[in-house]
C-alpha cells in the first residue's frame, strides 16, 4: 500500500532533525567552471581586414598575431622614414665644416700671438666656428627627429596587427577578410584562458566568516571521483540583500586542460547542513 501523507511528513521531519543535530554533515554549494579570463580582442585602429591567422578553436600564444589590417600606405611611409633616418650626408658635411673651422681658428689665434693676425680676423673665425657648431647640432637634431618619425610609423604599423593578449583558445571569430573595422565596433575575436579556471559560488554569509583569500579548498567536479585542489581567490565584501549570500571566487589550476569550462563544481562548506535533495518516495507493498 502507499505510505500515508502524515507518515511521509514524519519521515521528512526526522531527516531534517538528524541533519541539524549532526554538525559533521557538510553541505555543498554548486557553481560552474568558467574561463579564468575571457577577452574580446579589438583592433587598435580602423581599417580593412587584410588577413586572418586564426579559426574558432585554435590555441594561441601570448602576442601571437590574430589578424592584420591593411598596411600598404604605412609600409611605404616607413621606407621613406627609414631612408631619412639613415641619410647622414648633412651630418658628415657639418662635421667636416666644424673640423675645418676649428683648425682655422686655432691657426689664427697662433698667428695673433705672434702679431701676424688681427683681432678682427680672429673674431670672424670665432663666429664662423660657432655657426659650424650650431649647424652640426642642427644636423644631429634633424637625424634624431627622423629616427623618432621612423619609430612612430613602425609602432603605428605594429598597431595594425591584432595580437592575442594571453595564451589561450579562440572561441569566436567575428570578422572576415575584407571587412572594415571601425572604432564603434572593433572586436575581431574572443580568446579565453583555460589553463586556469574560475568558479564563483554564492555561499550563505554566516559560513564565510572563517574563509580567507588564498586558502586552499577542495572542489568536487561533476564526473570526477576524486576532489581537486583549488584556492579561494576573492571573497566579496558585500552581502546580497535578497539571498543573504556572499560571492566567493575560487581559482582552479588546469595546466593539462583536464577540466572544461561549463562543468558543474561543488564546494563543500564546513558546518553548513546538507540540503535535502530528494523527497521520500512513496512505497507500494503487496
Amino acid at each position: 500500500m502507499i505510505e500515508s501523507p502524515n507518515r511521509l511528513c514524519a519521515i521528512a521531519a526526522l531527516l531534517v532533525l538528524a541533519v541539524q543535530h549532526n554538525p559533521t554533515v557538510a553541505g555543498e554549494v554548486e557553481g560552474f567552471t568558467e574561463p579564468y579570463r575571457t577577452i574580446n580582442v579589438a583592433a587598435a585602429e580602423s581599417g580593412i581586414i587584410a588577413a586572418l591567422h586564426i579559426e574558432e578553436g585554435d590555441a594561441v600564444e601570448f602576442d601571437q598575431p590574430l589578424a592584420d589590417l591593411n598596411q600598404e600606405v604605412l609600409k611605404a611611409s616607413l621606407e621613406i622614414a627609414r631612408a631619412g633616418r639613415d641619410a647622414t650626408s648633412t651630418l658628415k658635411s657639418a662635421e667636416a665644416e666644424l673640423s675645418l673651422r676649428t683648425e682655422r681658428l686655432a691657426a689664427l689665434r697662433d698667428l695673433q700671438e705672434r702679431g701676424n693676425a688681427s683681432s678682427e680676423e680672429v673674431r670672424r673665425a670665432e663666429l664662423e666656428h660657432e655657426i659650424s657648431v650650431a649647424r652640426l647640432l642642427s644636423a644631429k637634431e634633424n637625424l634624431e627627429i627622423k629616427r623618432l618619425e621612423f619609430v612612430r610609423i613602425e609602432r603605428q604599423l605594429d598597431r595594425r596587427t591584432v595580437r592575442s593578449p594571453i595564451e589561450g583558445f579562440v572561441i569566436d571569430v567575428y570578422r572576415e577578410v575584407g571587412e572594415f573595422v571601425v572604432p564603434t565596433d572593433p572586436i575581431v575575436a574572443t580568446v579565453v584562458q583555460l589553463n586556469l579556471l574560475r568558479v564563483t559560488f554564492s555561499i550563505p554569509a554566516s559560513y564565510t566568516k572563517t574563509m580567507k583569500t588564498g586558502r586552499p579548498v577542495a572542489l568536487r567536479i561533476e564526473g570526477q571521483t576524486k576532489p581537486v585542489n583549488a584556492e579561494i581567490e576573492r571573497i566579496s565584501p558585500v552581502i546580497n540583500a535578497e539571498s543573504q549570500t556572499v560571492r566567493v571566487r575560487v581559482k582552479l589550476p588546469n595546466p593539462d586542460l583536464r577540466y572544461r569550462s561549463g562543468h558543474k563544481a561543488y564546494f563543500e562548506v564546513a558546518g553548513m547542513p546538507a540540503r535535502l535533495t530528494e523527497k521520500p518516495k512513496a512505497t507500494r507493498t503487496n
